[in-house]
């Protein structure tokens, strides 16, 4: 059987088949630690990075200070569970526990060692796992758990101080099901966009994103009263009030206040485990957030021609300059540099065929880009023209997360 796309991927296959210390953390001012001392760490000055290791036994946080020299902390949260992420908003950081975790651990970067607390992201304990796959925030008294094996988005306080007051509501995605065994709609990922919150759902039949009938959707729903907004209301009132899609397989959603809101999509990587040739019905979309009209800004190709290979993951810099991963096969990624308002993508030959696991734009605005290597775990800084930086890691990077 092979194993297809990146690290993240890799885990949605497997799910669905089946303390270190820490050292002083360096504020704005210079001075904090992390078990207190003369004030609070400055979140904003560290970026959150979700690790886990090349065997899947195992993941951790590391904290990255933001300085001149990028110093890469010790995990503050090791766990025997690889299916973790990360997610975070103002002061605090959160560990996400997903397939068959489903749990929620808050930490704060003062005393990052330290869990505030940890709940269940289910209704109930006796339920199958619902695998949470990330976390959207409102306020602090408000967040989205968007759940891949369970039609509703969870409605949670980030601040609830015990389990009862965690779960604050739900919004129903059931409108979305698609016609496999789960019933889920899959919902993979969401941004908030001017009050409106972005879900976007995969819907595919077992692992197959081919099935003709099945296309993935955007929903969109009001942030103040959660209610879905119609993005055609002029179509027949019977028709779903999602954005339907025509890319297959959908990941990742990625918004920049000057080029707009764009979706990556893989399309049918999942095609050996059928028996069926490669579906390349992937690439990256614009989507409008006040029409909601799409656009297909990087096509994958087809059969005869597909240049880039899968479409996996995505980072926008700006309106001329965002990048995308090419998947060939496992652990052998490539780099584009793509102009996001013309779709033209060039190869960024220094990252090629290497195991690409996240891409993320920085604070500086460079290209922060996650490297999985079992003996040399890293991030490395490309400002469009080069390396600037190397961060080592002590296990394969996944999310990786600044302060907004």
């Amino acid at each position: 059987m092979d194993m297809l796309t990146g690290d993240r991927t890799r885990i949605q296959l497997i799910t669905k088949l089946s303390a270190l210390s820490l050292a002083l953390l360096v504020s704005a001012c210079g001075g904090g630690s992390s078990s207190g001392g003369s004030g609070p760490v400055a979140g904003q000055n560290t970026a959150v990075v979700s690790t886990k290791a090349a065997d899947f036994s195992g993941s951790d946080i590391q904290l990255i200070d933001l300085g001149s020299d990028y110093t890469a902390m010790s995990g503050v949260a090791p766990s025997d569970q690889s299916d973790t992420t990360v997610a975070r908003y103002g002061e605090f950081f959160y560990r996400l526990g997903r397939n068959n975790i489903d749990t929620l651990t808050k930490y704060s970067f003062e005393s990052p060692s330290t869990p505030i607390y940890e709940h269940s992201t289910l209704n109930n304990p006796e339920d199958a796992s619902s695998n949470p796959y990330t976390v959207v925030f409102v306020n602090d008294q408000k967040a989205y758990v968007i759940q891949y094996a369970e039609n509703e988005v969870l409605i949670i306080n980030p601040s609830a101080q015990t389990q009862g007051e965690f779960i604050i509501g739900g919004i129903d995605l059931s409108d979305y099901a698609d016609a496999d065994a789960s019933g889920a709609a899959e919902a993979a990922d969401a941004v908030i966009v001017d009050d409106k919150l972005f879900v976007v759902m995969q819907r595919l039949v077992g692992f197959s994103p081919a099935e003709e009938d099945v296309n993935a959707y955007i929903a969109v729903f009001d942030t103040n009263t959660d209610q879905e907004i119609d993005t055609d209301p002029n179509d027949d009132p019977s028709n779903r009030k999602g954005i339907e899609l025509d890319t297959r397989n959908p990941g990742k959603l990625v918004y920049h206040s000057d080029a707009g809101l764009f979706l990556q999509a893989t399309g049918d990587a999942f095609y050996s485990f059928a028996g069926r040739d490669p579906g390349y019905t992937g690439g990256i979309t614009r989507i409008d957030t006040d029409d909601y009209s799409t656009e297909l800004v990087v096509d994958d190709g087809d059969a005869d021609d597909h240049p880039y290979g899968f479409v996996y993951d995505l980072a926008i810099v700006d309106s001329e300059n965002g990048y995308f991963v090419g998947y060939q096969s496992y652990q052998n990624t490539n780099l584009y540099h793509f102009n996001p308002t013309t779709g033209a993508a060039t190869a960024i030959e220094s990252y090629s065929g290497l195991d690409i696991t996240n891409l993320v734009v920085g604070p500086q605005d460079n290209l922060w880009i996650g490297i999985g290597d079992a003996a040399q775990p890293r991030i490395e800084l490309f400002d469009g023209q080069s390396t600037v930086e190397s961060i080592g890691l002590i296990q394969n990077p996944g999310a990786i997360l600044f302060a907004e």
